[in-house]
């Protein structure tokens, strides 16, 4: 997590995260393959992938929310991840021949030569409907000191040996939490929710039941949740996930492990194929209340390429 992070905080910036402008020199052309979505592509599929990302468990636990609860995830601007599709598991090959397409420093899918397709931090909004607010996750303005965040980590028992921080963020969320409880109860139900989400879904790891929080000054203050560019910070970690599968591809690993929200590919993706009767209208927001595990399913085989053997879901128009 060595990524150099703008202070940029707006919802249609258009950052290039690449690290290949301060990189040393002999470290620049690995940069610039790892960029090049074309010619990783056409070293052959990716890997076989694994990846962390459990939509499954987090539905699960979003399913026992009462109405309450769902109320306060909709007060810090998280309310689009109560809509999260009942999906049991996600198709990874799909997902890693579509990250294998991305170039970073332009930020679009490069499906072949005359089907480009761009993205931007505003289109994880219209997925996922988090926050997309001015101020920068990793900037100035989520500058925290120490005392406040062992402060958080010992309220939510996250300093507890052996107790790993997205089990402590379930544990919390699986609490009685109502009208009654106490402001900071409320808080920290928030606080661990966003957490959850992030560890789950939004921006898992490699690592079980654990996620490295870089965001504490985000979450610090919970009237300033919403304030904060959410959709840029799960944007950059993705595509900082494409260079890594990319660099996977390069060295011919035979696995690779496919970290953070690579389902939003997924569904950004499919949501701009023409895919014919299976075209989804675009005045719902979030889009994922339209990609029910069904519908997926049936959006990826009308987007794979007709050709026998073949991985690739370019031949669809955009």
């Amino acid at each position: 997590m060595d990524e150099q992070y703008s202070n940029s905080g707006s919802c249609r910036a258009d950052v290039d995260v690449s690290e290949s402008a301060n990189a040393p020199a002999d470290q620049q052309g690995l940069h610039a393959a790892l960029d090049d979505s074309s010619s990783c592509a056409r070293s052959g599929d990716p890997p076989a992938p694994t990846s962390r990302i459990s939509l499954k468990h987090a539905i699960s636990v979003i399913k026992t929310f009462s109405d309450y609860k769902k109320w306060l995830v909709e007060e810090i601007g998280f309310g689009g991840m109560l809509k999260l599709p009942d999906i049991q598991k996600l198709n990874l090959r799909c997902s890693a021949w579509i990250m294998s397409r991305v170039s970073v420093s332009r930020r679009e899918f490069r499906l072949s030569e005359s089907k480009v397709l761009k993205f931007y931090a505003e289109d994880v909004f219209k997925v996922f409907s988090i926050p997309c607010g001015n101020r920068s996750v990793k900037g100035r303005d989520a500058n925290i000191n120490p005392e406040a965040i062992h402060f958080i980590k010992s309220t939510l028992e996250m300093n507890k040996t052996g107790v790993h921080s997205l089990r402590a963020a379930e544990q919390f969320l699986m609490r009685d939490i109502n009208e009654n409880s106490s402001k900071l109860e409320k808080d920290c139900f928030q606080i661990s929710f966003v957490i959850f989400v992030m560890g789950h879904v939004l921006a898992p790891t490699t690592k079980h039941n654990y996620s490295t929080i870089d965001f504490w000054g985000a979450i610090a203050n919970t009237k300033m949740i919403q304030q904060f560019n959410w959709c840029e910070y799960v944007l950059q970690y993705l595509l900082d996930a494409v260079r890594k599968l990319k660099r996977d591809m390069l060295i011919n690993n035979h696995s690779t492990n496919l970290t953070r929200c690579h389902f939003f590919f997924q569904v950004f993706l499919l949501d701009n194929l023409d895919l014919g009767i299976l075209i989804k209208p675009h005045n719902v927001l979030p889009r994922i209340i339209d990609f029910n595990p069904d519908t997926i399913n049936k959006m990826l085989i009308m987007a794979l390429d007709p050709v026998k053997g073949a991985m690739s879901y370019s031949h669809a128009n955009l």
